[in-house]
């Protein structure tokens, strides 16, 4: 099972973000082990980010995937073998770490991290041949 972990600068998220995020990572029990730290600053960010395999610092841009894009790129880095993910909200970025343009605007990072749960929540769907609305 896949383990994904998304870091967020930031000392928490308001209560309505906070809601739908552990919705999300409800929904996602079903398919990897998805966790969401908040990290209060960028000497903190650093240290994490010298633990993870696959990491990405989520920016914003012209570059943004589609969800069975995203679903696929997932899907690739399984069978590549990789079995954990890591995604840094708030956070520049090191030299190991790839951008992952999630949209083109720029967002509030609990917003950022609410909106990257709903899309791995639906690329796990995509991959999985499930229908994504009810």
């Amino acid at each position: 099972m896949m383990k994904i972990q998304i870091y967020l600068l930031q000392k928490k998220a308001d209560a309505f973000y906070q809601k739908a995020m552990d919705e999300y990572l409800k929904r996602l029990q079903a398919y990897a082990g998805v966790s969401v730290s908040y990290v209060k600053n960028e000497k903190q960010m650093a240290k994490a980010a010298a633990k993870g395999k696959k990491k990405y610092y989520v920016t914003c841009g012209e570059q943004s995937l589609t969800s069975p894009e995203f679903a696929e790129k997932i899907q690739d880095l399984s069978v590549r073998g990789e079995s954990s993910i890591d995604f840094y909200i708030g956070y520049g970025g090191e030299d190991d770490m790839e951008p992952f343009c999630l949209s083109s605007f720029t967002m509030e990072p609990s917003l950022t991290a609410t909106v990257l749960l709903e899309q791995i929540y639906r690329a796990y769907r995509i991959m999985n041949h499930q229908a994504y609305h009810k």
